[in-house]
């Protein structure tokens, strides 16, 4: 995974595809971690459309191509879906208390 090869396939990618990339990895992320929470909490209505919302999304992640460039595998992906969860860890904390 060299610096250069992503920054090369950074320019050769269309950046609505890598913003629409990002968010779907983001909401991935988000999901599955606001279930943690809300199980810990025991929330039980949000964790049943928390896990509703996950696995419907899932189907849409497990059927996408997969990544194959260097971008998408070590960058796109993990960073964004990393973001996702720790928002959705801090985000689901906050709502608990109100549900």
């Amino acid at each position: 995974m060299g610096i250069k090869k992503i920054k090369k396939e950074y320019k050769e990618t269309p950046k609505t595809e890598i913003g629409a990339a990002v968010l779907e990895n983001f909401t991935y992320g988000f999901i599955g971690s606001v279930i943690v929470v809300f199980i810990s909490n025991k929330v039980d209505i949000a964790v049943l459309l928390s896990y509703l919302a996950y696995y419907f999304f899932v189907g849409r992640v497990v059927n996408r191509p997969k990544y194959v460039t260097s971008l998408g595998k070590f960058i796109v992906f993990p960073v964004s879906a990393a973001l996702g969860a720790f928002t959705g860890y801090k985000l689901a904390q906050f709502v608990t208390p109100f549900l």
